[in-house]
């Protein structure tokens, strides 16, 4: 990741945070760090990023409004006069049923997630393909694939996260730019946690026997496959979307 900039949304908590120290510990040239707001949390990661010898920008912004995308992309640009990967990972969830989902609950994770990866492809791409290309990486979802079942909204906005990564990945590939989702299923992280607190005993457990690997993922494990797409390691891979499971398919 030498001489790289790297841009990461929602990196404050969870597998953000371990995407970021990943790519810190990777040796980028450049690592901004990005969340709704700049708390305790991301000032802590950025400390840690910092550590590794890392030049780190902190830079508060909701990934679904227009003006906070472009902004984040420009001052990283004026910054270091290069972006080599844009990492989609801003996100939210929602544990609701069919019945008890709102039109307003579904607009928002509609925006924030699959929104915000359209903007955050749409002008880091519009930098990139002036520049030399690089790596988008979107953060999708088991659900995008499988449907999910904690709510109506997030598996359906993983799916147009995914669908937006094919139509990405072909459509830029002239640019030297390539694009490629992630794909994680059960990971240890606060929002995975928010979700089971209401689950009995049998159903946690049932959640837990459908992975064949026996276990919750940890954000380090899917914090390496996005260090494999955003370097040279993958440099013939484009439009993929990699299940980060632990062998759960369904």
């Amino acid at each position: 990741m030498e001489n790289k900039v790297v841009i990461v949304t929602g990196a404050a908590k969870g597998i953000g945070r371990a995407i970021a120290l990943k790519m810190a510990e990777a040796g980028c040239l450049g690592l901004v760090i990005n969340d709704l707001r700049i708390d305790e949390y991301a000032e802590s990661l950025a400390k840690e990023a910092q550590a590794y010898g890392v030049n780190v920008l902190l830079m508060a912004g909701d990934m679904s409004k227009e003006e906070d995308v472009k902004k984040l992309i420009d001052i990283t640009t004026e910054k270091w006069n290069r972006l080599d990967v844009m990492i989609n990972n801003a996100g939210i969830a929602k544990a609701n049923n069919l019945f008890d989902t709102s039109t307003e609950d579904w607009d928002q994770v509609i925006s924030v997630n699959m929104r915000s990866a359209f903007l955050g492809m749409k002008y880091a791409a519009a930098y990139m393909k002036d520049h030399g290309g690089g790596s988008i990486i979107n953060m999708g979802s088991i659900a995008g694939i499988t449907g999910g079942s904690t709510s109506p909204d997030y598996g359906a906005s993983k799916a147009g996260i995914l669908a937006l990564t094919k139509y990405g990945a072909k459509f830029l590939a002239k640019y030297k730019i390539r694009v490629n989702a992630l794909a994680p299923g059960t990971i240890n992280t606060e929002m995975i946690k928010r979700n089971f607190e209401n689950l009995e005993p049998e159903e946690l457990q049932e959640r837990l026997s459908a992975i064949p690997m026996g276990r919750m993922g940890e954000p380090e494990e899917v914090a390496k496959v996005a260090l494999f797409f955003a370097s040279d390691l993958s440099s013939f891979i484009t439009g993929d979307s990699l299940m980060i499971t632990g062998g759960r398919n369904t």
